[in-house]
């Protein structure tokens, strides 16, 4: 199984304008990437997906995501989010077993 990391990501859109615009924010990403403005807590984000989430790391992370961002103020901040959940999903991935 291959994970679909759009299915849940808060970013959407479709057509060649908008792969153009995914391109840049995805270069905004990667620059939050490199300046976070969050920190992830993996004992506690890996405690959560084993007791929430195993099986679904896409919708776990975007629930993540978005609960972190809620309760710090920043829903309006979708690059973020979107950073983290990728972040998430990749973590997950490689600290994991059996998460394809």
């Amino acid at each position: 199984m291959k994970i679909d990391k759009s299915r849940f990501g808060f970013l959407k859109g479709e057509g060649s304008l908008f792969e153009k615009m995914l391109q840049r924010v995805n270069i905004l990403i990667q620059n939050i990437n490199d300046s976070r403005r969050y920190q992830l807590d993996w004992e506690h984000i890996l405690s959560e997906y084993d007791r929430l989430g195993v099986g679904d790391v896409c919708e776990f992370a975007s629930g993540y995501a978005f609960g972190w961002h809620a309760m710090n103020g920043k829903l309006s901040d979708d690059v973020s989010k979107q950073a983290m959940y990728i972040e998430i999903i990749e973590g997950i991935v490689r600290l994991r077993d059996n998460v394809i």
